[in-house]
């Protein structure tokens, strides 16, 4: 208890410090509801934000466009750790910012050093949803809230078609971006209309979702995911998600012999630059070349017993940028795939030039080389 008493005290002492904020648009102190249907009150602007999960940068670069690491004092660098040359683009871009934040390398179990938080010093801690029940067995809520410390609890991923752009809007209110907020989110609901009209009255087609695709080796298959994540944005598209049918909680394996007997009309999968020893996942992201992705696909593609799956026979295996499932910038994953299960009715939508005009546009990052999508012809 005294090391707890302690703690508070130098937080206190360390927020008394800091600097007189001027005037801003957002009106504090004020009080939000965030998407664990907690009121959440927030006395000024936060200037020292911890982020539980890193693919928030993502939406920072929205908000903070002119410098997204500008209020992270401590976080989990995910980028860091699965898309290495994505990292390199934001280290390069803004070095010293870059080069700040601690990273705590939070999980989803709940557990964070309090005593490294405390030394961070934070005026908000930003957590996903999904680590609610985490957070509150390990006390970590409780702990904040004596220390002062607000938590506000956003979400990209369990209903990411529905809270991801509203997680922007509500940000871009706490953090005096509203504006900033504003015009990510009129265009992510245009698009969203855009592919919503376009799909209408169609069937669905049947998707496997195959996630993490290649991070445990060549031999390993499948990794899905249920009625979550992925599976609601297969949703948002248009399409059925069979992880939903054949899994009973969020995520999941599924052996192959399951998938050719469900025969899906898509197959799907996610990848990214992951850094495990063994994986082979096409590497989706930033920096990276078209023909390296594709060759990717291909040699999982490649793997015994895919061949007696239509969809890969058809040529209809589309692939993603996995850090779009619990990223804001999903919309582009949405149109992609409502083009990869519903292609004619579609044509006048082009991911690709949307995520140039979400990057050059609403970010600093401008027009970075980046490889989000791609597709498998038959064969």
């Amino acid at each position: 208890m005294k090391l707890f008493s302690r703690l508070r005290l130098a937080l206190q002492a360390s927020l008394f410090a800091l600097p007189a904020l001027t005037a801003h648009a957002t009106d504090y102190p004020l009080t939000v509801t965030d998407f664990a249907g907690r009121s959440v009150e927030i006395k000024s602007e936060p200037k020292r934000v911890v982020l539980q999960d890193g693919r928030d940068l993502f939406t920072l670069a929205l908000l903070d466009r002119q410098d997204p690491l500008q209020r992270v004092v401590a976080w989990n660098n995910i980028l860091s750790r699965s898309d290495r040359q994505g990292w390199a683009l934001f280290q390069k871009k803004w070095p010293e910012s870059a080069a700040r934040p601690v990273d705590m390398k939070f999980g989803d179990d709940g557990q964070m050093n309090m005593e490294q938080i405390v030394a961070a010093r934070p005026d908000l801690v930003i957590v996903h949803a999904r680590v609610k029940q985490a957070l509150e067995d390990a006390h970590v809520l409780d702990s904040l809230k004596a220390l002062g410390v607000p938590v506000l609890m956003i979400d990209s991923e369990m209903e990411p078609a529905v809270n991801a752009v509203k997680s922007v809007e509500l940000l871009g209110k706490v953090l005096n971006r509203e504006k900033e907020a504003e015009e990510y989110a009129g265009f992510y609901r245009s698009h969203q209309k855009a592919v919503d009209d376009a799909i209408a009255g169609t069937a669905k087609p049947k998707v496997f979702i195959e996630a993490l695709a290649g991070r445990k080796g060549a031999d390993f298959c499948c990794f899905t995911h249920g009625d979550v994540y992925w599976g609601k944005l297969v949703q948002a598209a248009g399409g059925e998600n069979l992880g939903t049918r054949m899994l009973s909680g969020r995520t999941g394996d599924v052996a192959l012999e399951s998938i050719i007997g469900a025969q899906p009309d898509v197959y799907m999968m996610s990848g990214t630059p992951f850094e495990d020893k063994a994986a082979v996942s096409p590497a989706f992201g930033f920096d990276i070349d078209r023909a390296s992705v594709e060759q990717g696909m291909s040699r999982l593609m490649a793997r015994k017993g895919f061949e007696h799956i239509k969809a890969v026979q058809d040529g209809h295996v589309v692939g993603l940028y996995h850090q779009l499932y619990s990223s804001v910038w999903n919309i582009y994953a949405i149109e992609y795939l409502a083009k990869a299960l519903h292609p004619d009715e579609t044509k006048a939508i082009d991911p690709d030039a949307d995520l140039k005009t979400i990057l050059t546009r609403m970010t600093g990052l401008g027009d970075v080389p980046v490889v989000f999508g791609a597709r498998l012809a038959g064969k």
